[in-house]
């Protein structure tokens, strides 16, 4: 998919907040993948005139939403 980490880093509480840059024309899909996987992860475009997702993952889906991430990025769904 056509997104990338744009940042990461760790909030008090211990929760790892990543900011996806993605595109609008990926936005959908992104959103609807994340959404499928309840309760992995909370996500909010906090600027909706800025290309960002903001995702906050608690340390006990931080290993799985990586895989994902990492899945995602690789996965070219234009190809299938």
């Amino acid at each position: 998919m056509k997104f990338s980490v744009a940042d990461r880093k760790t909030l008090p509480d211990g929760t790892t907040r990543v900011m996806l840059d993605v595109p609008k024309e990926e936005l959908i899909y992104i959103g609807n993948i994340l959404e499928s996987f309840e309760g992995l992860c909370n996500y909010t475009t906090p600027n909706k005139n800025e290309p960002f997702l903001q995702v906050d993952v608690t340390n006990d889906y931080l290993i799985d939403f990586n895989k994902l991430i990492k899945a995602l990025l690789d996965w070219n769904y234009e190809e299938v």
